[in-house]
């Protein structure tokens, strides 16, 4: 008597591959290959599949599926059951460190002059400093060099079959990984000329900055600035988030999401101030990049 197929299944990427989909089966979060029928198409790392399945085998002890996919999402509460850790770092003083920088006197008005960001940092006033818990699967901190850093480097060799190979098995062993979702955003959306690479970047961003959100309480209003460095991997997702949501000419989801950044960073390591005039004007990515001659 043959195996009785459920009427749904879903499924979490791990990698996507050109023929087939390393996943997690739901709710059991066990390691499956879906083969979809009609073969691979948009499907990106950390999107949740509905799939109705067709036939399920063993071979060689591992599990395959084919299926159809009928649906996809994503959301941060399924990909990372457990969330990252938070810790505190003290308080920042918004008046202290921007009054030089932007030429303030704080016993004056604020001058009109200011971007609407700074005015609304420092409205803020001061705020509690975070760090984010970052995971690396396989990292040594007592080595230099981690499967992060790893890929990077098989990526400026031109490696880029390797290069993937890596952040795929940081994300098989930990879905919490949020730099091998930031650096397969980065290394899809490439120089940004292709709408369907940016829509593919954008849904591996967006899984990053889910697993992150995971990690932040309702209605968090704190800092989590980039010169502590494991903020730095939601910091990057977030801002690749940015990068194609203008792209795609999202205007305003761009604007928030460069707003955000700046008001968790306001030291602005990234240079989304520079970007925000830009965005704010609806002017288009690419002509941007062409007029500003930004490297690609």
């Amino acid at each position: 008597m043959g195996m009785i197929m459920p009427d749904l299944v879903e499924l979490i990427v791990l990698a996507a591959g050109k023929t087939n989909l390393r996943c997690l089966r739901l709710p059991e979060r066990k390691i499956i290959t879906l083969r979809p029928v009609g073969g691979v198409r948009d499907e990106t790392e950390g999107e949740i599949l509905r799939v109705i399945p067709n036939k399920e085998w063993e071979y060689k002890k591992h599990t395959y599926l084919s299926g159809k996919v009928i649906d996809s999402y994503i959301d941060g509460s399924v990909l990372t059951p457990v969330p990252l850790r938070l810790y505190s770092h003290g308080t920042w003083d918004s008046f202290y460190y921007f009054a030089e920088l932007w030429e303030i006197d704080p016993d004056r008005e604020l001058p009109s002059s200011l971007p609407e960001w700074v005015i609304a940092v420092l409205k803020a006033g001061p705020r509690e400093v975070f760090e984010m818990e970052q995971i690396i699967p396989g990292a040594n901190p007592e080595e230099m060099e981690d499967p992060i850093s790893l890929a990077v480097e098989y990526a400026h060799q031109g490696n880029i079959d390797k290069t993937w190979q890596i952040l795929h098995g940081c994300l098989t062993k930990d879905l919490r990984c949020i730099d091998a979702f930031a650096h397969l955003g980065t290394y899809t959306f490439g120089d940004g000329r292709s709408a369907w690479h940016a829509k593919r970047a954008m849904q591996r961003y967006l899984a990053g900055v889910k697993v992150g959100e995971q990690a932040l309480p309702p209605g968090f209003n704190g800092l989590l600035p980039w010169s502590w460095i494991n903020n730095r991997p939601f910091l990057r997702a977030l801002h690749g988030l940015g990068l194609c949501q203008w792209r795609l000419g999202q205007f305003d989801a761009a604007r928030n999401t460069f707003w955000r950044i700046l008001m968790l960073d306001p030291m602005d390591a990234l240079g989304c101030r520079f970007i925000l005039p830009d965005v704010e004007k609806g002017r288009d990515y690419l002509a941007t990049v062409a007029d500003e001659n930004w490297p690609c």
